[in-house]
């Protein structure tokens, strides 16, 4: 096997890892602006879907969930400022580093079509695409965590038991809080 074919396999498998956590970041963020939950209901044929999602786990854009089910989370006007500021932030923090991982994934395409692979260099921007996917995941918990801790355990109670009446349960879900 040719170290061309090598090093394209190798590429797409360690892309393809990265792909879920990307795209389950992306996804949430493309959903912050207000589109509804996505994933399977409680009726999915999948057993790890059937389980209740937890309010700010990590399985989806939980702080907008949390904003427009404000009145009903009985939300106080400082804790919507304050989600929505995180929201923001976290918008604008993804984009970026979403941009970043854009830019570095075109540069390995181009040292990929050189007629001499440089493998080092290759190597590195791939290391580097997969250190911003890790920062992006990063920022999304950390976010996630900003958020859990602006509501009071009543208030991330109300707003599982909402997901849940609604059918919001998205791809990865969590046990319901003790």
């Amino acid at each position: 096997m040719n170290i061309r074919w090598i090093v394209a396999i190798s590429l797409a498998l360690l892309l393809a890892a990265g792909v879920p956590a990307s795209a389950q970041m992306m996804g949430g963020m493309t959903e912050m602006g207000g589109g509804g939950m996505h994933g399977a209901g409680p009726s999915s044929d999948c057993p790890a879907m059937s389980v209740q999602p937890t309010a700010f786990g990590d399985d989806g854009p939980w702080i907008s969930f949390a904003l427009a089910y404000a009145q009903e989370a009985a939300l106080t006007a400082e804790q919507v400022r304050q989600l929505t500021l995180l929201r923001d932030d976290f918008r604008s923090e993804a984009g970026r580093l979403a941009g970043e991982v854009r830019a570095a994934e075109a540069e390995v395409f181009r040292l990929r079509n050189q007629t001499v692979v440089d493998l080092r260099a290759v190597e590195a921007k791939v290391r580097a695409i997969a250190g911003l996917e890790a920062d992006l995941r990063l920022a999304r918990v950390t976010t996630l965590e900003k958020g859990k801790a602006i509501l009071t355990t009543e208030q991330q109670h109300a707003l599982t038991i909402i997901a849940q009446s609604t059918g919001r349960t998205h791809g990865r879900m969590h046990r319901t809080p003790s």
